[in-house]
């Protein structure tokens, strides 16, 4: 009997110990984190330092470096993989475009989600391009890897201020024509991406974006934001930050409330997978409304004044506050070349009417 216990115990254990396992290597294989995160900026400085040509061996604060060895990375065309100890992670991916050159067969595609991206390669007086399209959500920015001092692991673009969503990039170059004669070749590079988000698989499933970054509106007035969804039949969650500033409904329709800015946030539901837009309430400027003001005075002679709502709500707070021989100045021109300043009595008005246009 003492045996047989000994024995079942033994089993137990064994069968928790692979249990046990099996946990470790599951959450292990879930929590794999393929970049690097700032530790520290550039000459350790308080704030980020780097500028667009400062050579940056690791990301600075607030910034994840992925390798452009990163399977969420695609590559267009004829690749080159080089393996070098003096480049990020030991190495770094270059295209060479030769003559014909087609865009369309060479060139770098990612998504990632985030407000800002750096892209770290080589700046070289031989055979670098000057010429390098990146088009982030379709919209194409150029930068320049041909640089009088060769220098690796460089900062060669940077773009922030970006809104908080999945953004798409396509990287490529134009040059039309070789630098250097027919027979050679124009290259461009990539060691390394910094984002402050994440990168995200170009055939995700899944994704949303807001037809605004940003929506400004007046106090009491509204508009619609659109969102568009893949798969268009997911479901959205539509919320603001600050509702006593901005509400939302759930088919995206913004009313603003008070002067201030808010956050509108669609979100697909149940999924991690956000676009929103800043709106910014303004109070509503008046000072250019106009009205007719008509004053008829006892003695029958009606005024007439083209004016602003500043100056109505002037002249109203005016006549009710006082009496008597206090004048109320008003300044109108008669011709494009004269002005004239006329003074209206208090008890010398009989009644007034306001036409607003």
């Amino acid at each position: 009997m003492v045996n047989l216990f000994k024995k079942s115990f033994i089993y137990l254990t064994l069968v928790l110990l692979v249990l046990v396992s099996f946990s470790v290597e599951s959450a292990s294989a879930a929590e794999v984190i393929d970049y690097e995160e700032g530790v520290t900026n550039l000459n350790n400085a308080p704030k980020n330092s780097a500028i667009v040509g400062s050579r940056l061996l690791k990301p600075e604060i607030g910034w994840k470096r992925y390798d452009d060895s990163n399977l969420k990375i695609e590559y267009l065309g004829d690749v080159y993989k080089t393996q070098n100890d003096l480049y990020y992670n030991s190495g770094y991916s270059s295209f060479s475009l030769k003559h014909p050159f087609n865009n369309e067969l060479n060139g770098i595609k990612f998504n990632f989600i985030g407000t800002k991206i750096r892209l770290i390669g080589l700046n070289s007086s031989v055979y670098r391009s000057s010429n390098i399209v990146i088009e982030i959500d379709g919209v194409a920015e150029r930068f320049n890897q041909n640089g009088a001092v060769d220098t690796k692991t460089t900062l060669v673009y940077e773009k922030t201020g970006l809104t908080n969503m999945q953004h798409s990039v396509f990287i490529y170059a134009d040059d039309k024509t070789s630098k250097v004669g027919i027979d050679s070749s124009v290259r461009y590079d990539l060691d390394a991406i910094d984002i402050d988000g994440d990168l995200t698989s170009i055939d995700s499933s899944e994704s949303i974006s807001l037809d605004r970054y940003s929506l400004e509106l007046l106090e009491g007035s509204q508009d619609k934001l659109t969102a568009t969804v893949t798969p268009d039949t997911a479901n959205v969650i539509w919320s603001s930050s600050d509702e006593s500033i901005a509400t939302v409904d759930q088919d995206g329709n913004v009313t603003a409330i008070r002067e201030g800015e808010a956050i509108i946030t669609v979100t697909i539901e149940n999924k991690d997978i956000s676009a929103t837009s800043t709106v910014i309430v303004k109070k509503p400027d008046n000072s250019f409304s106009s009205a007719i003001l008509s004053i008829t005075l006892v003695n029958g002679i009606t005024k007439e004044y083209d004016v602003t709502n500043t100056v109505l709500n002037n002249y109203l707070n005016w006549f009710e506050s006082t009496q008597g021989t206090s004048t109320f100045k008003f300044s109108k021109t008669i011709s494009p070349y004269k002005k004239v300043t006329e003074y209206v009595v208090h008890d010398k008005i009989a009644s007034f009417e306001i036409r607003e246009y």
